[in-house]
Formats: structure tokens, sequence, C-alpha cells
């Protein structure tokens, strides 16, 4: 094997100077000028990174190509990368130059040698630009397949999204959702290299004869060590080149975000990146591009989470430790995706380490966690165990005198077990449970009433190699969520919802070659959900109580898609999904009039079918490379979604959650969305800008006080409408040095109609945020300290407000204008986080301590505004409508919270 690169000594200097600068500033300055010039000099600082602007001068005579490109690396701090059998290293060189940029010294010395080259990241790749193979007879070269699986040298656990590829054409692939990677190539000799950011580049020289198999094991790139990263034509370290609206984020990315209370949050996190828009303070609820909330899909190991969120959302339901790797689909959904309309987020747990044992967790003030793993048997099979509960017990407290008290408790369990049977085979076990549970109690322990909710995934995933070219997963997975409202905890009376899926699915991936890659599957599932209906723990009570049908139905899904890239410029992703939904006896069905009223019963026996839906869902995006370092993106997708949550609460402090087939009165959502998009990397930034336009029909809105509480006419309830959402996103992004990050802007509108509602008249949805700014930074101050901020905006939301009052039987009434037709004050936060490691970063046993603040400049973000009569100096009923003025008579806010310090204590061994 033969690799060479050369690394200049002064490469870190601007950032070591500006280092400098920010520490004594940060200890002169007081925190909230240290802030504001964090927030608005980090883009100036990032559009200083070393770029090919650089100027050097040379003096040299006759003197070999490697000596050259040497010096030119020392005085610019450029890394040179290149195969040495395709380069002539030792042409004799003659130039002399006087500060003079880079571009124009490597134009001069490598355009008379037919050597190309182009940026990734810090690295310039030189190539030959002659031709590769030569071709000696009319018999064409034979190919041969180079496949193997990417691992973590130190853990074992395959590594997602890892780029492999041949220097020397720049010809490659990426590892599958589980490590495996697939590469045809004409018989030669290659120099194969295989990167990961976070991982140090690893590269093997092979002689390509016949097929083979080959693996990686990556070491993780340390913090005392400068981190080369390489990545493939197709692989961003966040937005995939190659696609449109994805999003990547490794644990890796997320360990070193802010977090609530000093923990890890894949919500919270993606609900930093353009076109993922939060709801607010201590909300689990997410929007994506226009879409509601019910219309994002959530899985863990394929198995879907229906309610993400711990505490109402200031947690997410997911251990931080039991996450490897995050996928968000915003914009062009795979045709193995479905059943949502607007995204999709699939999340990877992690596999537990095959080589040794070992232990981390999290003691905070909020919640504490533990995470085990090991080797069942080494190099061979692997468990991780991780846990994780709360510690609220210091929030419990009297509420007043008659002995009334609060009790706030929740916790959750991961699982994984990952058995290597063989080189071809693989079995994957996951599972993972979570409860929260809300209690307010008298001091007699007779009238204990409050509410719960529960998730639980499992899932069974079988891996397969037939030949080297043919992947095969096969999985068998359920997820299951239900709610509780106790009215009474001692008598066993309560009020329930719930859903369960249970599914069957396999897929086959075919790498016909690095350009080519076939991709087909099918799955079926059985979905049960109960509306909601009351129980009582007296037969008698019970035996008179109505009783709401509940929904049965199944679901069949065909897909087949291809990824191809053509002329070394031209990407293409299409695929098509055929879903099929029917609805499944016992079953009550209602029909109503135009008046919604009841004008027909049916009985549907079980066992029966009945009103069935059959769509086509085709995508397709398409990726042109401009340049090395610019790409254009364009996309279409269409989605169906059966499966809707009924709910009329804009309060994030709900999780009460009634979901409901399609069927014949609720017809399936669809969705057809267009995107187009502008990449590029330039001086070290990620640039992506993005716009799309969405139109969705058959969208949920409710009749004006609907009841949709133990309700079997809850579909009578419902009106339908449609909705157009369309905007702008832009991104920039910096992934290596002291400083990285990232800023995003977006604009973005989503109006609707719905017929029975305001008239007819379009207006502004609950969750319509015109401008939103997003900032994620992180500063490496040290190689022990660390410090991270974000920082977030959003035009208020609207919500309808009163116009005025009138009496009614001596009751005062108010008046309400059009749907949406106010909204609520701008909404902003800033959160910041500081890590301080306490030990060595090659020690076996690692601690740190993270120090963060919450809503740190203590803004008060309402989400709700009351509509109560106020009256001014005369005596006259007044509705201000200033909600953000400063007016003396202003309406009653509620806001969730202000500021929130806490500190945690990680270990790691």
């Amino acid at each position: 094997m033969s690799f060479i690169w050369m690394e200049a000594a002064n490469k870190d200097q601007y950032y070591t100077m500006n280092d400098k600068l920010l520490k004594m500033l940060f200890f002169r300055w007081n925190i909230h000028t240290y802030l504001l010039l964090f927030l608005f000099i980090f883009p100036v600082v990032m559009l200083r990174a070393q770029d090919l602007s650089h100027r050097v001068t040379l003096n040299i005579a006759d003197r070999p190509l490697d000596r050259v490109l040497d010096e030119i690396g020392r005085q610019s701090g450029i890394l040179f990368s290149y195969n040495p059998k395709q380069i002539p290293l030792k042409e004799r060189i003659t130039i002399k130059v006087k500060d003079l940029p880079v571009q124009d010294v490597l134009e001069q010395v490598l355009a008379p040698l037919k050597i190309e080259y182009y940026i990734t990241g810090k690295q310039v790749i030189l190539k030959s630009a002659k031709q590769q193979f030569t071709v000696t007879s009319n018999i064409p070269a034979r190919s041969f397949t180079i496949s193997g699986f990417m691992s973590d040298s130190l853990t074992g656990e395959v590594l997602i999204g890892a780029a492999i590829f041949d220097r020397a054409s720049g010809k490659g692939t990426l590892t599958n959702a589980y490590g495996f990677y697939s590469l045809t190539l004409p018989e030669n000799d290659y120099v194969i290299s295989c990167s990961i950011l976070g991982y140090r580049m690893k590269c093997v020289s092979v002689s390509l004869k016949s097929d083979m198999v080959l693996n990686f094991l990556l070491p993780p790139a340390t913090i005392v060590m400068q981190q080369v990263v390489i990545t493939g034509e197709h692989e961003s370290s966040i937005i995939d080149a190659g696609a449109d609206g994805q999003i990547r984020l490794s644990s890796v990315t997320l360990k070193r975000m802010t977090g609530f209370a000093g923990n890890v949050d894949v919500i919270k996190s993606l609900q930093s990146i353009p076109g993922i828009n939060a709801f607010g303070d201590g909300s689990a609820f997410y929007y994506v591009r226009g879409g509601d909330r019910d219309q994002n899909l959530m899985l863990i190991d394929e198995a879907p989470i229906f309610n993400p969120a711990h505490l109402f959302g200031f947690f997410s339901a997911l251990a931080p430790d039991a996450i490897k790797d995050v996928k968000a689909f915003k914009g062009d959904l795979p045709a193995s995706y479905g059943g949502r309309l607007s995204s999709v987020i699939d999340i990877h747990a992690r596999d537990g380490n095959m080589n040794r044992f070992g232990f981390s967790g999290n003691i905070g003030i909020f919640t504490s966690d533990i995470t085990l793993e090991g080797p069942l048997k080494k190099e061979s099979s692997s468990f991780i165990l991780s846990a994780r509960k709360s510690n609220l017990q210091w929030l419990t407290r009297q509420l007043n005198e008659d002995g009334r008290s609060l009790s706030i408790n929740f916790y959750d369990f991961n699982m994984k077990f990952n058995v290597k049977i063989n080189d071809n085979n693989r079995i994957y076990f996951t599972g993972f449970t979570g409860k929260d549970d809300f209690n307010r109690a008298t001091e007699a322990s007779i009238n204990t009433y409050g509410l719960s909710w529960t998730n639980a995934t499992g899932t069974i995933r079988w891996n397969h190699i037939f030949p080297n070219k043919l992947f095969l997963n096969t999985t068998a997975l359920f997820g299951e969520y239900n709610y509780y409202l106790y009215l009474s905890r001692e008598l066993g009376n309560y009020w329930t919802s719930s859903i369960r899926t249970g599914s069957l699915k396999s897929d086959l991936t075919w790498f016909i070659s690095p350009t080519n890659t076939y991709k087909a599957g099918i799955e079926l599932s059985r979905h049960k959900s109960n509306p909601g209906n009351v129980h009582f723990n007296d037969d008698a009570v019970q035996s008179v109580t109505p009783e709401v049908s509940k929904y049965h139905s199944l679901s069949t899904c065909y897909y087949v898609s291809n990824d191809r890239t053509f002329f070394n410029k031209l990407h293409v992703k299409g695929g098509i999904r055929l879903s099929i939904w029917r609805d499944l006896g016992p079953s009550t069905v209602y029909f109503f009039d135009g008046g919604y009223r009841v004008i027909d019963t049916i009985n549907v026996k079980k066992g029966s079918f009945y009103s069935p839906y059959y769509n086509l869902e085709p995508r397709m995006s398409v990726n042109y490379k401009l340049s090395t370092v610019s790409s254009l993106t364009a996309g279409y997708s269409r989605t169906v979604q059966y499966l809707q949550m009924l709910s009329n609460s804009t309060s994030p402090f709900t999780s009460l959650d009634v979901w409901a087939p399609a069927g014949p009165v609720i017809k399936p959502q669809k969705a057809n969305q267009v995107s187009a998009g502008y990449m590029t990397n330039r001086f070290g930034i990620d640039a992506t800008a993005e716009l799309f336009f969405k139109k969705m029909y058959n969208q949920i809105e409710y009749e004006e006080h609907a009841n949709m509480l133990y309700n079997p006419l809850i579909e009578g309830e419902l009106r339908f409408g449609e909705s157009t959402a369309y905007g702008l996103e832009l991104l920039l992004k910096k992934s290596e040095g002291k400083f990285s990050g990232w800023i995003g802007y977006s604009f973005s509108r989503v109006l609707r109609t719905t017929k029975d509602l305001n008239d007819g008249n379009q207006y502004p949805s609950s969750f319509d945020h015109p401008h939103t700014i997003f900032t994620n930074l992180l500063w490496n101050v040290s190689d022990r300290v660390d410090i991270a901020a974000s920082w977030i905006y959003m035009s208020g939301s609207p919500f309808t407000s009163a116009t005025g009052f009138y009496k009614y039987n001596g009751y005062v009434i108010p008046v309400y204008g059009e749907k949406n037709n106010d909204r609520f004050p701008d909404y902003h936060r800033l959160d910041i986080s500081a890590t301080v490691k306490l030990s060595k970063p090659d020690s076996r046993y690692r601690h740190s301590l993270v120090f963060s603040l919450y809503n740190a400049y203590g803004r008060s973000n309402p989400f709700s505004v009351s509509s109560n009569k106020i009256l001014d100096d005369n005596g006259n009923f007044v509705v201000p409508s200033n909600l953000g003025g400063d007016l003396e008579i202003v309406p009653t806010r509620i806001s969730v919270a202000g500021i929130i310090p806490s500190i945690n204590y990680t270990f790691k061994f």
C-alpha cells in the first residue's frame, strides 16, 4: 500500500490567533456581550477558513513534484492526497512566483502534467487526467466486486453512511444502514480508501482480479490529532449531496450540541435545521415543511414511536447513549418509506461493543441514566442495555393546606442484541419501552387522579448477503402507544386511548455497479386503535357504559427504486410505491349528511373488509454536479397517509392522542411536493439553498368546540380541506476546526382552506411561521473544554383572538373574528452549555461536567393568551390587538419557563 499525504506545521495559525483573541474577550467581557459577539461574528470567522486564495512565494529550480507540493503545503497549510502510482512524483519542476494565490500556482504546476485536482474539506485531491484504463484488445475489461462491512475498530459497531472509493477515479459508494457496501470495478490495481466524519481515513492497495471481501476497521479520530476527512462524491457530513432535503446527524454531532438540562435530544437537534419547526418551549411537537405534527414518522430500528416525548416534550423519549445514527427526510422520501405525509426520522440504535465490556452514564438534576455494553462472544455478538429515570422528587411539593401534592416521574429502557452468525448472516434484536406518570393526590389517598402514557417497540431483523451484490433485510416489528386519564387511581377508573402496529417487511438491495443500485421490497402491516373509552372497576357500572367502536386495519405496500449516476455528473433517484389500505371488522360505521348529522349506521362483522384504498406514490430526485464543489438538485414526491391523529388542542402540554384510520368518512391525506436547491462547498463551508412547494389534500380541521373525548361520533366533529405550503430554506455549515456549527434561515407559509370553516376563506395554519432563524455554534476552547450555544427565532404562531364581547342571559360572551386572525409574540430563545473534561482524551475512564442554561436570557415566550374582558379607565370593555406592545391593558399570557440552569456529571469506561 502506498498512500502519501502532507500537512503543514502552521496550518492552524489563523485559528490560533483568533482563539487567543476570543479567550481574552471571554474573560474580560460580561456574558451578554460575549454571546452577541459569538452569534454575529461567527459567520465572518467561518468564511475566513483555509482556501486556495492563500498566497505563496516559490523559487524552485529542477526539483521533484513531491518536494514542490510539500513546499506549497508548508506555506499554505493545505493537505494533498493522491495515489503515487497515478501521479508523476519524480517529474522535475522549475517555478518562480511571488505572492501568488495557491490556485494559480497549482494551475502552473499541474496543468502541464495533465493532473486534475478537486477540493474536499481541507484536502486537495490530485488525480491524473489521462485515461485510467488502456484497452489493448476488443475484449472488454472484466469487472469484479469488492464488498464487506465498515466498523469501528474499538467497539466493532458498524458505521452507517461511510464512503468507500477508488482514489484515482473517484468512483465509490456508501455503506447502508447496516454498514454493508458493494463496489464493482474493472480488473486493475487500486488504492481503495474509506472515511467517515469522526474517524481516521484508511487506505488499502488492492489488486482486483476476482471478487473479494474487504472489511474495514476505522479508528476514531481523537482531539489531540488533526482530523483528516475525505468524503465520497455523494457524501456530506450533514446533507447528502445526492438527495433532496435529507439530513444526517451522527452520535458524535449530537453529543456536541446543546440539549435541555445537559441531555442530548434528537428532536430538538433536528428542530435547528431549516424546514423542521418547533412548537416552542417544552414541546416535542415539530412541523416539517407545512405538515401537521401527526404527518411525521419517527422510527427506532424501523419500529414506529407514536409519542417521542417525556415530560410533555422537555425530554426526548430516547436515551442519548442508545443512539448511533439519525437520518431525517424532509423532502423526497425514498420509496421504501411511507405512511406519513411530510417527514421520516430514521434512528438507528447502537449495536453494543463487540470487543470489550464498558459502561457509561449521566447523573443530573433532572435525569440520570446508565448504559452497559459488551460482547456476548468476542467479535461475534454483543449487547447494549440503556436505562434512564427522572430525578424529579425535589419537584414534589405541597400545593395547599389540604394535603394535595403533585408527583412527576418518567423512565425509559433500551436494549439491543447483535449476533453475527457468519460473514453472510446477522441478526439484531431491539427493544424499547418508556413511561410517563403524573399524579395529583389527596392526603387521604382516596381520590388520586392524573395521567400517564407508555411507549413500547420491538424489532427482530435478519441481514443476509446472497452474492456480493445482493443484500437482504427482513424485519418483524411492533409499536404501541397507550394513554390513560385517571378519574381515580384507587378505584381503577380511567379513560384510555391506544394505537398498536405490527409489521413484517423485507427489502432487497442490488448493487449492480457504483453508479447503479436497485432496491425493492414488500411490507405487510396490521393496525389497531382505540379512539377512547372509559373503564370502570365496578362491573355494574361498566356494563351500562357505552363503548366507542375500535378501529382495525390492514395495509400492504410494494416498492421499487433505482439510484443511478450518469456521466459522473447526473445523479438520479427514482422510485414508486403502491400502498393498499383496508379497514377490518368488527366495527360500527357512521355516515353523515352535509350538516354532519348521522343518516346511516352499518355494523361490520368480524373479519369483513370495507373501505379499501389503492394509491401509487411516485418519487424522484435529481442532482447535477456543476463542478467538484457545487451541484443543483430537484425533486418531486407524492405521499399518502392513512393513519391520522385527532386532537383539537393547541397546548404543548398534552399527550392525549386519538388515532383514526382512513375510512368511509376520513379520506386518506395526500400531498404533492416539488423542490429545487443549490449546494456548494467553498472555503470549508457547506452552503445549501432550497425552494419547495407542497399541496396537501383531505387536511383535518375541527368544528368549533369539538368534543374529542369519549365521543362515538367523533368523525362528525371533523372538517376537511386543503393546505398549501411553500418556502425558502438556507443553511451555512462548517464541520471542521475549533469553531464549527451551522446557521440557517427559512421563510415559509402554510395556508389552509376548509369549506365549512372561516366562510370558506383562506387562513394561516396554527403552525404557520413565516420567518425562522437557527444557529448552532460549537467552540473547542481546548482539549478539555467545549462551549456550545444555540439560538432560535420564530415568527409568532397564529391563533384566533376575540374582537369584542356581548351579554347573554347575564353572561359575557366573547365574539371571535376570522380564524387565526392574530399571532402570539415572536418566539426566541438562547441555550448555552459548557463541557469540561476531567480526564485526558486517551484515559480508560473518561468523565466530564456539563453546565447548561436553558433560555439563558429569560425570554418569556407565551403559548396561551386569555380573551377575558378588560375594563379601561372609562369602564368600557377592551380587547387589545397589540399583544406585544407596551399598553397598560394587556391580555393574560401564560409562558412555560424562565431560565433553567443545570449541571450534569457524565462518565464512560
